[in-house]
């Protein structure tokens, strides 16, 4: 089970949303994988027998909306192309790893499970690995400082942290805090690019919060 979950957490999730954003527009990929609380919701309640409260939908479906919004505020706005199904399938994807991790968290340590997820998801990645090793050789030094940023950060803090609190709330409630991940997009954007967020993008995060604080208060 612990080759499933590093298979659905870091294989599937990343090698299909990076194939899909190659041409998928930002604001679709972003749009669709806002989708990934409510598949959440709906496979903890129906595999871990998590109920959320009908304000607890309310507020999911919000936070959707809210992300909805910065999606058309963001750069070339929303269009789909074939390969956005892959991204669906990447936002399910994870969804599911969040439902299977939930009750080996009880058996493993956060840490302990998060390092597990990972050996076993690069055991799978093990199939890129001819491309990787000519890529390496190429590859500038700024898109290899990229790469160890975002395994450190986002891939390594993130999921250690991720993996600690999935030990001490409900997957459902905690799944809905995603929702303000592309608002936190824009505001470091803002900062560290200087790209100005537009009024539609503000009100989308201000409602993707609003429903998250939803979820939490009355979803429970």
């Amino acid at each position: 089970m612990l080759l499933v979950i590093g298979l659905f957490t870091i294989t599937i999730y990343h090698a299909l949303l990076s194939y899909g954003e190659v041409t998928v527009s930002a604001g679709a990929a972003s749009l669709i994988i806002g989708s990934g609380p409510i598949f959440t919701a709906l496979l903890a309640y129906f595999f871990l027998k998590e109920k959320l409260k009908p304000w607890g939908w309310v507020g999911i479906f919000i936070s959707f909306i809210g992300v909805g919004l910065i999606s058309m505020g963001e750069g070339d706005g929303i269009s789909f192309d074939p390969r956005a199904i892959l991204v669906l399938l990447a936002a399910f994807s994870t969804s599911l790893s969040f439902v299977l991790q939930k009750p080996y968290l009880k058996k493993y340590k956060f840490v302990e499970l998060t390092v597990y997820t990972f050996l076993s998801g690069t055991f799978f990645l093990l199939i890129f690995l001819p491309g990787f090793v000519n890529d390496i050789r190429t590859a500038s030094i700024g898109a290899t400082l990229s790469v160890i940023y975002l395994g450190i950060f986002p891939a390594g803090i993130a999921y250690l942290t991720w993996t600690y609190v999935l030990a001490k709330m409900p997957v459902s409630i905690l799944s809905s805090f995603l929702a303000v991940s592309p608002f936190f997009s824009i505001i470091i954007a803002w900062i560290w690019l200087g790209e100005i967020p537009g009024i539609i993008s503000v009100i989308g995060g201000i409602i993707a919060i609003l429903g998250v604080t939803l979820v939490n208060i009355k979803g429970r």
